[in-house]
């Protein structure tokens, strides 16, 4: 009797606080909408003497801490409205910066003269991809530490910028600093109260579990409204350590996990993951606005 009362207390102890770390969240979102109002977007993250800077990219001279497109290839069978560009044209540093560029510029693709192992069925015999999009990967990887950059999000519609982490041994996990949207013209706010806020639709989330026996699933994934994102640099970062999850918009937090069930996924010895910048499109569009997505720089610190 005693083992299984012990057993519906451990099980109640993990419900309520998955449920308390829902509810911060809600209450961390609202904090979000509050500082919207307020005109907040200056501030940076506080990191701790415990940590020291292991890589940094001030994007001054070029992109050889970087591979360009995805590692598993320069375009995604499910998504045939754009491509990852791995010339100079679309990822490359003007100005001190990183411009990550989405373009309309089509290349017609037949399916017979890809590598035998690109040759997915879900492709038509001839096709086209319409965008080229910039995005870079790093050539290193981590577990654990503090990631921060410098971004000024794209002006345009039907775009999809980001910057996340992904496991470079399997995937999930993967962790979405933020993922920005500009699909729709209207929002929630509009729908209720009458009216539109001009903020992008920008979200912080997570994947974990596992796509071979379908527990994959994200955390996560609501609107966090960010001040003038795309006139001022802005900076986005993620505090990941072994007990929790933590994202921070202009040094505010805006997404903390601490439900244990999620945190395992990304505690394995081989759950290192790289960092992606990079400036999609929608795909659920028609026609894409060109526009430009600008990093200032990007640092990793981890624990002495």
């Amino acid at each position: 009797m005693n083992i299984f009362f012990l057993i519906y207390i451990k099980k109640n102890e993990l419900y309520m606080k998955k449920l308390l770390n829902k509810i911060n969240n809600i209450f961390l979102q609202f904090k979000s909408i509050c500082r919207y109002f307020l005109h907040k977007n200056k501030n940076k993250v506080k990191i701790s003497n415990e940590y020291q800077l292991v890589f940094e990219d001030n994007f001054e001279s070029d992109l050889t801490n970087w591979g360009k497109a995805q590692n598993w290839g320069w375009f995604h069978p499910d998504y045939l409205h754009q491509y990852y560009g791995t010339g100079e044209t679309f990822s490359y540093i003007k100005n001190g910066k990183l411009n990550l560029e989405t373009r309309y510029q089509p290349i017609h693709v037949i399916k017979s003269e890809l590598p035998e192992w690109q040759q997915s069925e879900k492709l038509p015999d001839e096709f086209d991809l319409d965008y080229g999009v910039g995005l870079i990967h790093s050539k290193n990887s981590w577990q654990y530490g503090w990631f921060t950059a410098d971004i000024k999000l794209p002006v345009g519609k039907y775009l999809w910028p980001a910057f996340w982490l992904t496991g470079v041994n399997s995937w999930p996990p993967e962790i979405d600093i933020f993922e920005g949207y500009t699909l729709n013209d209207t929002n929630y706010l509009k729908k209720f109260l009458g009216f539109k806020l001009k903020w992008w639709k920008i979200q912080p989330n997570a994947h974990y579990g596992s796509v071979d026996d379908g527990s994959k699933k994200m955390w996560g994934a609501y609107d966090v409204p960010t001040y003038k994102s795309t006139e001022n640099f802005i900076e986005y970062a993620l505090h990941w350590e072994k007990d929790f999850i933590k994202i921070y918009y202009a040094g505010k937090l805006v997404m903390k996990i601490t439900d244990p069930n999620v945190l395992t996924w990304f505690n394995g010895e081989k759950d290192q993951q790289q960092i992606i910048l990079g400036n999609g499109t929608n795909f659920k569009n028609e026609k894409v606005d060109n526009s430009i997505m600008y990093v200032d720089n990007i640092k990793v610190y981890q624990k002495i």
